[in-house]
């Protein structure tokens, strides 16, 4: 899924002629921390100003020109999600300006949209079970896991996937299953070594699971 697909014009830039009192107001009132700054003639992306800069000079009368961030992290529409998703985990953004190549400002990458998002493309709500697995790094192999869990009448819905940390020294991947009584699937794991710690089929744990997508935006790695 591409970038442009979930480009969002909820959150209404600032114009280059507002004031950090002007900008510090609508960061407020959307509950950010920054906010694109936007020629309203051409429809030019200038910069971003955050709410630090606004609260600072909030009693200046000067443009929001020059509050602009030095640093410009944007996206294209043409870009794959997860690069997006991966942009704004590495800066802690809430939002992502989107524009085009000519710099024409296109809208937002909203954090919570792709949250959703991402939850229907790994088909995470889909009825059936999950299962957790642990992975030495020397033992990560998605092939042969896939495999197993074909040959047991299993079929992969969604996957997620978390790197090693230096408090947990293995891959971590959670796997929706199409199955509603994953206990075979788990078995055949088991007796090729695998570490299954979690597994169910019911719908308390399925909603579990899908508040645990929202936390993809901290360690996708697929």
């Amino acid at each position: 899924m591409l970038v442009q697909e979930v480009v969002s014009q909820n959150i209404k830039p600032l114009r280059a002629v507002d004031t950090a009192q002007e900008a510090l107001t609508a960061m407020v009132a959307y509950g950010l921390s920054a906010l694109p700054v936007v020629d309203q003639t051409t429809k030019k992306f200038i910069g971003v100003v955050s709410r630090a800069s606004a609260e600072q000079d909030r009693l200046a009368v000067s443009s929001v020109l020059a509050l602009r961030e030095e640093e410009l992290i944007v996206t294209g529409p043409d870009h794959n999600i997860f690069d997006a998703v991966r942009l704004m985990e590495k800066h802690e953004l809430a939002i992502l300006p989107v524009i085009d190549s000519d710099r024409n400002y296109l809208g937002v990458v909203e954090r919570s949209e792709l949250n959703d998002r991402i939850v229907k493309i790994m088909n995470f709500t889909e009825h059936g079970s999950l299962i957790t697995i642990h992975f030495e790094e020397r033992d990560f192999t998605l092939s042969k896991l896939v495999r197993i869990i074909e040959a047991e009448g299993g079929l992969i819905l969604g996957m997620s996937v978390e790197s090693p940390k230096s408090r947990n020294p293995f891959f971590v991947v959670s796997i929706k299953l199409n199955l509603t009584d994953p206990g075979r699937i788990v078995a055949s794991l088991k007796r090729h070594d695998y570490i299954v710690d979690q597994h169910s089929s019911d719908d308390q744990e399925d909603r579990r699971y899908e508040q645990r997508a929202d936390e993809l935006m901290h360690y996708l790695n697929i």
